[in-house]
C-alpha cells in the first residue's frame, strides 16, 4: 500500500444502496450510492450525499421520490452496470433484476431484495455540486425470510460494504450493545 497522504479518502466504510428512481419517460433508473446514513426522531430519514449530474439526482430534484434497496452480492453485476465509472450496456441485459412498484410511492424497487426504503425528500442541502437528500422513510421492505428472524442479522442479508475501490460483505456475529461493558 502506498504512504496515505492527509488528503486521501481513505478508511470510510460504508454501506451500499442502491437508490432507485424513475426517469421522465417512466423508465427505472437506479444507481449505486454509498455516502448514505440517517437520522432519527420524528421524522426518521435517510441522508444521502451525491455529486454531479447524475441522472439520479436529475429525477431526486423533479420528484422528491427515491427508493432505496440495500446492494446485496446478488446485486453487484446490476449495480456496476448502473454506475458511471463501471457501466457495461452488454452486461446490463443479462444482470437486470425484475423490478415492481412501489408499495406505497411511485418509486421502483428490485423484486425480491431483502431489505429497501421507500422514501420521500424532505429537505435538501446543496454545497456546490453536491446535495444532500434528507428523505423521510414511508415504508420499509422485507423480505420473507429476513422477517422470521429473531433480530436483523446482518449475515442473513448480507450487505455490501464498500471502502475506496473495494467491496466486502459482513462477518461474524460478535455480541449485541451491553455485551462488552459487563
Amino acid at each position: 500500500m502506498n504512504e496515505i497522504q492527509n488528503t486521501d479518502r481513505c478508511f470510510f466504510t460504508q454501506q451500499v444502496f442502491l437508490i432507485g428512481t424513475y426517469n421522465e419517460d417512466k423508465t427505472e433508473n437506479f444507481a449505486p450510492i454509498s455516502w448514505i446514513s440517517f437520522t432519527s426522531g420524528e421524522k426518521s430519514c435517510l441522508v444521502i450525499s451525491m455529486g454531479g449530474t447524475k441522472q439520479t439526482k436529475k429525477n431526486i430534484e423533479r420528484t422528491g421520490l427515491m427508493s432505496a434497496t440495500v446492494l446485496t452480492p446478488d446485486l453487484l453485476p446490476f449495480a456496476e452496470c448502473c454506475n458511471t465509472y463501471t457501466k457495461n450496456d452488454v452486461l446490463l441485459k443479462s444482470a437486470t433484476p425484475e423490478f415492481c412498484k412501489g408499495n406505497v410511492l411511485d418509486v421502483p424497487l428490485i423484486a425480491g431484495a431483502k431489505w429497501s426504503y421507500e422514501c420521500r425528500v424532505v429537505h435538501t442541502v446543496a454545497l456546490g455540486e453536491s446535495h444532500t437528500y434528507f428523505a423521510e422513510f414511508e415504508k420499509v421492505n422485507v423480505h420473507p425470510d429476513i422477517l422470521k428472524l429473531d433480530f436483523i442479522d446482518l449475515r442473513a442479508i448480507n450487505p455490501v460494504v464498500y471502502s475506496p475501490n473495494n467491496y466486502f460483505t459482513i462477518g461474524e456475529h460478535i455480541g449485541e450493545i451491553g455485551d462488552y461493558s459487563k
